[in-house]
């Protein structure tokens, strides 16, 4: 008699790492393996001319971390104290790949291109995108469009 009492005591006293924390099924196989938490490894920028000729190109390498828990994304930049917070979903029930984010007013739209356990990659497209990136926006050459990669690998 006391066996099962002390087995529903553990039960209903067990606590949990993540109490308070509210679970969220995936919704397609493409969220549910990219939980977790990743590092943005790389961003590559490719700016197209209304010929589509490449007119520029750069990359940027980067050590930032994504924390993707089903809603939020939880971003941290070393050497910075804050992390940014944003919500993401998957708009489209028939294209699991376009993810959605968004931060405040601001709405962005990737499509996850590849995604494996340790690698993942996004695309994003940018009309009359201006480069180069950080020049300012007086100074910047239009392009028809920019298409820009997001490099992740799965952080151990």
């Amino acid at each position: 008699m006391l066996i099962p009492f002390l087995f529903l005591t553990l039960i209903f006293t067990s606590c949990d790492k993540n109490e308070g924390e509210e679970f969220i099924p995936p919704v397609s196989d493409v969220d549910a393996t990219m939980r977790g938490e990743w590092l943005n490894t790389q961003i590559k920028r490719v700016y197209y001319s209304i010929d589509d000729e490449v007119m520029f190109t750069d990359s940027v390498q980067y050590q930032t971390t994504f924390k993707f828990d089903g809603k939020r994304i939880t971003v941290t930049v070393p050497g910075v104290a804050n992390q940014e917070v944003m919500t993401y979903r998957f708009p489209d029930p028939n294209d699991p790949t376009l993810i959605e984010i968004q931060q405040g007013g601001l709405t962005g739209r990737y499509k996850v291109k590849d995604h494996s356990n340790s690698e993942m990659a996004w695309v994003e497209e940018k009309e009359w995108a201006g480069f180069p990136e950080d020049a300012p926006d007086s100074e910047k050459t239009t392009s028809r469009v920019g298409v820009y990669t997001w490099k992740f690998e799965r952080k151990q």
